[in-house]
């Protein structure tokens, strides 16, 4: 089985809802600096090949899953975000990407904290996805066209998702998010989840933007983030 890992990041200024507690701020600075908060996230994407002699057939996806996710509080005047770059490169070691895939990550925070001109009401968020490719390379076998063509026609199957019901997700939960929960992300945009935003909360509790998960659903019976089922036809 070959394995082929990719990564991808996107970096972004967004306004704060909350300041930061005072005691964290008198903790960790001096007096005449300001805390400016980085968030990261780590996201993984498995995609699985099947293919007979290089011949690849239809891919399975997984959704986006958090692994990793870890807030930073940098102090900062001016722009002295940009001294703090070998700092990012620690975190992003700590959160496991590999050295030779930082380079293009610190290049995009570097260019993003050289864009801004304020620090105050703002946070930087750093988001990642890690692509997991494998290919299995199965044996070849002499067999007659008829059985070659029924088992890659069953291949194809097996590795297409399975979308739910429509009856099943019109039945959702709709809900107003009120922002208080600790999971405050769409795991399948990987955008957060606005305070006082229509979302669907599944029934394994797990919380999306509303289009989001009804666009995952068509494709796929499978909650993003658990083993959890909707119900689906065959």
């Amino acid at each position: 089985m070959a394995t082929v890992v990719d990564y991808e990041c996107r970096v972004r200024i967004l306004p704060q809802e909350n300041q930061q507690p005072k005691h964290i701020i008198e903790e960790s600075l001096h007096e005449s600096s300001a805390m400016f908060p980085v968030k990261f996230f780590l996201a993984k994407v498995q995609l699985l090949i099947q293919s007979r002699e290089r011949l690849v057939h239809s891919p399975g996806r997984s959704g986006p899953r958090l692994m990793n996710k870890k807030v930073a509080f940098f102090p900062v005047t001016d722009h002295s975000l940009l001294d703090h770059i070998q700092d990012f490169k620690e975190i992003l070691t700590v959160m496991g990407i590999p050295a030779n895939n930082q380079s293009d990550m610190l290049q995009e925070i570097e260019s993003v904290a050289r864009s801004m001109d304020s620090y105050d009401g703002v946070y930087m968020e750093v988001k990642m996805l890690e692509w997991n490719q494998q290919e299995i390379i199965l044996p070849h076998v002499e067999e007659d066209q008829d059985t070659a063509r029924a088992e890659r026609e069953s291949m194809e199957v097996e590795a297409r998702p399975i979308p739910a019901t429509k009856s099943s997700i019109d039945a959702l939960e709709r809900t107003v998010f009120d922002g208080l929960g600790s999971a405050r992300d769409c795991t399948v945009c990987m955008e957060e989840i606005e305070a006082g935003s229509e979302a669907i909360r599944m029934p394994c509790w797990h919380v999306y933007h509303s289009g989001c998960i009804v666009q995952w659903l068509r494709t796929s019976h499978l909650c993003p983030l658990c083993p959890y089922h909707m119900p689906c036809e065959f």
